[in-house]
């Protein structure tokens, strides 16, 4: 087993920067260089977290000394530097989606069986504790058999104007829904059967992003689950929470969750079951420490790309659905 791993980066945005942060923060970890497409904002960086600058991504991928590369750059650049850098032997951890297509995730999974290096899809809702109490709560039975549920992830306008600067080639559906559609799936340890969706545009297109504005899609389980989930990126600029409101409620045949997640909470009742839960503090290092646990260890990791390419073939149905005005079976996508 070894002690320490030699780490890169590509993408510093404002998730790039997490990354950055739980890399230089964790003494197993070497950070040995970052890129962006932007200089400044590569160099800035290097400059803020003791690494190296790299011109280029591709040296980053081709440097013999680097083990593990975190991709934090925009949803469709996702699948020309994973398969890279499996292929070349690093272990990746990517950021949600984990593409943009059903046939891409393929591709990324090809290489990642091609070259017998981890990849980890960074799904980190997973970590929060509100939600796995609420997984615990529906795998143990004690809101009995879900039979209906809402999962709902939108972002302020202010974020979008602020940080999207290619919302034109990704949307609310990739960029929230899959974070959703993720949780939903590993939450009721479910999937997907059908999808029927529907899509608004205009008041971002006005501003000069011509994108949508909000998502609603209603996906029906394998258990017979009927889940909403909603998705918008034009929530009032003056939110009570900055960037995003965040909320889940699944109901059973016994009982419901609820959990709002912008207070970081969770109620359960049932007739015989109640608890609060209050998170004391974010927790979005905690999974890129365990992905870097996973590779010193040899360990499974936690959310596989098989499971993502399961959110990615959802939302995939959700904008076939909004764009044919159907109902899509998950089987016809591939």
């Amino acid at each position: 087993m070894k002690n320490s791993i030699n780490c890169s980066l590509l993408g510093c945005g404002s998730y790039g920067k997490v990354h950055a942060r739980a890399f230089k923060s964790d003494e197993r970890v070497n950070f040995v260089s970052l890129w962006s497409p932007t200089r400044s904002r590569r160099e800035e960086n290097a400059r803020l977290f003791g690494c190296r600058s790299a011109e280029t991504w591709e040296e980053i991928v081709n440097d013999p000394s680097v083990d593990c590369i975190s991709i934090a750059t925009p949803d469709f650049t996702h699948t020309e530097y994973a398969v890279a850098a499996l292929n070349a032997g690093k272990h990746v951890l990517l950021e949600k989606p984990m593409a943009m297509t059903t046939r891409d995730c393929k591709k990324i999974i090809e290489a990642k069986d091609s070259s017998g290096k981890k990849l980890m899809i960074n799904y980190h809702n997973r970590w929060y504790p509100a939600f796995i109490a609420g997984r615990d709560a529906i795998s143990s039975g004690k809101i009995g058999k879900p039979v209906c549920g809402n999962f709902v992830l939108s972002d302020t306008i202010a974020w979008v104007e602020d940080n999207m600067k290619w919302a034109d080639r990704s949307g609310p559906e990739w960029f929230l829904m899959t974070h959703t559609a993720d949780l939903a799936f590993w939450m009721l340890g479910e999937t997907p059967v059908e999808v029927f969706a529907m899509a608004e545009q205009g008041v971002l297109k006005r501003k000069g992003f011509p994108t949508r504005d909000l998502v609603k899609a209603t996906i029906r389980m394998t258990g017979g689950a009927i889940i909403h989930f909603e998705s918008s990126w034009i929530l009032a600029r003056n939110w009570r929470h900055p960037v995003n409101d965040m909320w889940v409620s699944v109901q059973g045949e016994s009982g419901r969750i609820d959990i709002q997640a912008d207070y970081e909470n969770i109620t359960i009742t049932s007739d015989t079951y109640q608890t609060p839960f209050v998170l004391q503090e974010l927790t979005e290092m905690v999974p890129i420490q365990d992905f870097i646990s996973c590779i010193l260890e040899d360990g499974k990791v936690a959310v596989t790309a098989e499971e993502s390419l399961l959110a990615t073939q959802a939302v995939e149905a959700v904008v076939m659905s909004y764009r044919e005005n159907r109902v899509v079976r998950i089987d016809e996508i591939e």
